[in-house]
């Protein structure tokens, strides 16, 4: 029975320090190759390959987990924490959207949107500078005192550029495009309203019927900044990422046709998830896309603002991707990759093992030149 005793703990003290060496196994052996051939070849310490040629990278060592950046745009390793670009990258930079019109007719359209800018400029011969400071979104009154009294708004559209007859549908949209290239660097403010001027309905005339015509509704589309790099790399930053936010200046008023169940709580800054008279329905906004619904026939016209965030024309969308080669449950030891475009890459491969007890990690880099 001893020996059974000591036999057994025997095997357990192995199969522990067995365990224990697994768990701190470092990627001292980890690496890569590559598989070469005719036209696959190395030429000194650059690999070089006709473009459409599948290139055989062999993975040495055992790694858990190794990811791959190509070296192509959009999947550069050095980049792969980026945040913000420089200015002397940009090519060019421009806000971007469309706008179509329901309900009503072109008095109710006319004159009832504004897209409205501020953007931080010194003053002539002056060392001080104007810039719309931001809203606490706290303190309702001091902010509808900025927006709608203290600021001196610039028209980024129009009101002449901006629809002045009911569209119908998306398909029929008024597109816009500006550049902000100028802007960047500077705090730089988006804001839309509908109805500054107060308008009702009893100012204009109405259906044939005597029936008062309605309050328009603006659909905004794909509204994005869209940004050209000198490298040849395209970002596009989404409204979603503009932090707009409602200003609604009738909050206090009880309206008949804003029913409570779809009202958002927060009455001085929230916004809607449906068409609610009055208030903006942000719910599409990742892709661009929100509106501000009109007052239907007989009902109070409404009132209201959206307020961006300062924007940041810098923004990096999304750093620079890897593609995923292995993990734990997947264990390869080859991975192909082709290259499409002539031009010289970094190609790079990150490893890294993980487990309680240990981590690490290893950079492996190929210079590779792609030829006809």
């Amino acid at each position: 029975m001893k020996t059974y005793k000591l036999l057994l703990l025997s095997l357990g003290v192995f199969c522990f320090t067995a365990c224990e060496k697994e768990l701190d196994r470092d990627l001292t052996d980890a690496n890569v190759s590559v598989a070469t051939d005719e036209n696959v070849r190395y030429e000194g310490n650059i690999l070089t390959v006709k473009k459409g040629t599948p290139i055989t990278f062999l993975l040495h060592g055992d790694p858990d987990y190794v990811s791959f950046f190509s070296g192509e745009l959009g999947h550069q390793y050095v980049y792969r924490d980026r945040k913000e670009y420089s200015a002397e990258d940009v090519e060019s930079c421009e806000l971007k959207f469309g706008i179509w019109t329901a309900t009503g007719n072109a008095n109710s359209c006319t004159n009832q949107l504004d897209v409205f800018y501020m953007a931080e400029e010194q003053a002539p011969n002056l060392e001080t500078t104007t810039f719309f400071p931001g809203m606490s979104k706290t303190d309702f009154e001091a902010d509808s005192i900025l927006v709608e009294k203290t600021t001196e708004w610039k028209a980024l559209i129009s009101r002449e550029e901006l629809p002045n007859k009911v569209l119908g549908s998306a398909a029929s949209a008024l597109n816009y495009s500006r550049s902000v290239k100028e802007f960047i660097g500077k705090k730089f403010t988006l804001a839309i309203v509908l109805n500054k001027d107060g308008k009702k309905a009893s100012d204009y005339p109405t259906y044939s019927d005597g029936t008062p015509i309605p309050q328009s509704t603006f659909n905004f589309t794909g509204m994005r900044v869209e940004t050209t790099w000198r490298n040849g790399r395209v970002t596009t930053a989404y409204a979603s990422s503009f932090g707009f936010t409602p200003l609604n200046m009738k909050n206090k008023t009880v309206f008949k046709d804003q029913d409570e169940i779809n009202m958002p709580k927060d009455r001085e800054y929230g916004s809607v998830s449906t068409g609610v008279s009055g208030m903006w329905n942000l719910s599409s906004i990742a892709n661009g896309g929100f509106t501000v619904t009109g007052a239907a026939s007989g009902f109070d016209w409404k009132y209201t603002w959206l307020v961006s965030d300062y924007l940041n024309f810098l923004e990096c969308p999304e750093p620079d991707l890897p593609v995923k080669v292995k993990d734990v449950s997947l264990d390869v030891d080859t991975y192909s990759y082709t290259y499409d475009q002539v031009g010289t890459y970094t190609a790079t491969f990150l490893m890294n093992n993980f487990s309680y007890a240990h981590e690490d990690s290893k950079v492996c880099e190929l210079i590779i030149n792609v030829t006809e």
